[in-house]
């Protein structure tokens, strides 16, 4: 699906800046870039392969928490959030403690939901991104999604002549497989620019609120069910994530 939807993005957002006509002296901007753009390919292939074998509304969810990693970078080096944002956190991860169990009764009691470990795994690589593209996109933030698709882009190339990939797309597929490729490069465009006008902690928690829609079109077209703890877990995850922005 990567390996379809990401390329025709990169030289998409190539001919953009070409045809855009800024010029940017190169930098470590560069660097930030490109690891931005390995990061996000990692979330981006945990979240699709946890939504793939767990339930996509709660792994939407856990892998949207991903803005903590910024907060807590920040408070790394010397930021203090106030005592709102830690009970915001606090909220976060004690969403993702009712999401990642599952509670129907099973042989042997409660059972770990499919999906959860990768889901963690996307918040982890997505808050690393969202702090590398903030540095990558200081310049100029066409060129540091540029920077970004590029260093995916060529990770997923190396990774299909490693392990000879042979990628077989129904034709029927491939506007579906554009059009995510296309929401993909444009979420970055958009939050790219929005780091360069406003703060990080704050366009990263709101960037982070897409399972709202996620989880309301699991549930319409997918019909996915969700026990009341679940659903508890998925207004406190998303509560915490809007707190800590206060």
């Amino acid at each position: 699906m990567l390996l379809v939807s990401q390329p025709p993005t990169l030289v998409l957002i190539a001919l953009i800046v070409l045809v855009r006509g800024v010029r940017v002296a190169p930098g470590a901007w560069i660097i930030a870039g490109i690891l931005a753009g390995l990061v996000g390919l990692v979330g981006l292939g945990a979240v699709y392969r946890g939504m793939a074998v767990g339930v996509v509304s709660v792994v939407s969810t856990i892998a949207a928490t991903g803005p903590v990693v910024p907060v807590v970078l920040g408070l790394v080096l010397g930021e203090r959030p106030t005592a709102l944002q830690f009970g915001g956190m606090a909220m976060a991860i004690g969403g993702i403690g009712l999401l990642a169990f599952d509670r129907r009764p099973v042989e042997g009691g409660r059972r770990m939901v499919p999906g959860v470990g990768l889901a963690l795994l996307a918040a982890l690589a997505f808050g690393l991104f969202l702090v590398a593209i903030r540095y990558a996109s200081r310049p100029d933030a066409l060129y540091g999604v540029l920077a970004t698709r590029t260093g995916s882009v060529a990770a997923l190339l190396v990774l299909g002549a490693v392990f000879r990939s042979r990628v077989k797309v129904a034709s029927p597929d491939l506007p579906a497989l554009f059009a995510v490729g296309l929401l993909d490069v444009g979420a970055d465009v958009f939050f790219a620019f929005a780091t360069t006008l406003g703060l990080l902690s704050v366009v990263s928690i709101l960037s982070s609120l897409y399972p709202v829609a996620t989880v309301l079109l699991a549930r319409l077209v997918l019909q996915e069910q969700m026990a009341r703890m679940q659903q508890a877990g998925v207004v406190l995850a998303l509560a915490g994530v809007a707190v800590i922005s206060v």
